[in-house]
């Protein structure tokens, strides 16, 4: 019925394949990952459907929206990049609520899940 898309790489997909989602999709991003182009085709994708969302969490980086982030210490995540700003607990606490809200609205009739709002970071 519906599918949350994580820090989506959209580079690959073909343009001709937008017609093909006719369902909505969350778009869950990470502040650093992103380009310019890749939410362009988000955009272009999402206006297929009007149910379909786009967030990007602030303060996150392309590997907050895993455990990865947990399995380094902190220096070395910060060395290589695998941390953002956003205590990663948080992070994955957005993540997770965004993405139940979402599947809970699009497959049951609007309700949303506590703490979930939109937009939030």
């Amino acid at each position: 019925r519906c599918a949350v898309a994580l820090d989506a790489w959209m580079f690959p997909l073909e343009n001709a394949l937008y017609p093909e989602v006719p369902r909505p999709v969350l778009f869950i991003n990470t502040e650093k990952f992103q380009t310019p182009e890749s939410v362009a085709k988000m955009k272009r994708l999402s206006s297929r459907n009007s149910q379909t969302k786009i967030i990007t969490v602030l303060g996150s980086v392309h590997q907050s929206q895993t455990d990865f982030t947990f399995l380094t210490g902190k220096l070395l995540s910060r060395v290589f990049g695998a941390r953002g700003t956003l205590d990663p607990y948080k992070g994955l606490d957005i993540t997770s609520r965004a993405a139940l809200a979402f599947k809970k609205n699009v497959a049951g009739g609007g309700a949303r899940w506590p703490g979930a709002r939109e937009g939030a970071r």
